[in-house]
C-alpha cells in the first residue's frame, strides 16, 4: 500500500526514539505493528466479502465464456464470408 524506503524508515525510527524514548519504543512499536496487522486483515476480509457479494468470480467466468463464444462466431462468420466470396468469384469468372 505505502512504499517506504530504508532512509524514510530510519528517519521515522530516529524521530520515534527521540519523541517516545528508548524505554517505551519497543512497546509502542509492537502495538503499532499489531494495529497495522489488524487493519490489513480487516481490509482483506472486507475485500473478500465485497467480491463474494458482487459475485465477481461468477461474472468473470461468464464474461470469459461470452468472449469465447464471440470468438467462435467471428471465426464461423469469416469462414462463411470467405466461402461466399469464392462462390461469387467462381460465378463471375464462369460468365
Amino acid at each position: 500500500m505505502f512504499e517506504t524506503s530504508f532512509l524514510e524508515m530510519l528517519v521515522i525510527g530516529i524521530v520515534a526514539l527521540l519523541v517516545i524514548g528508548p524505554e517505551r519504543l519497543p512497546t509502542v512499536a509492537r502495538t503499532i505493528g499489531l494495529w497495522i496487522g489488524k487493519a490489513r486483515r480487516l481490509i482483506a476480509h472486507t475485500r473478500a466479502d465485497i467480491e463474494r457479494e458482487l459475485g465477481t468470480d461468477e461474472l468473470r467466468s461468464m464474461l470469459y465464456k461470452q468472449e469465447e463464444e464471440l470468438r467462435n462466431l467471428r471465426v464461423l462468420m469469416n469462414d462463411k464470408v470467405d466461402t461466399a466470396k469464392k462462390e461469387i468469384e467462381t460465378h463471375v469468372k464462369s460468365e
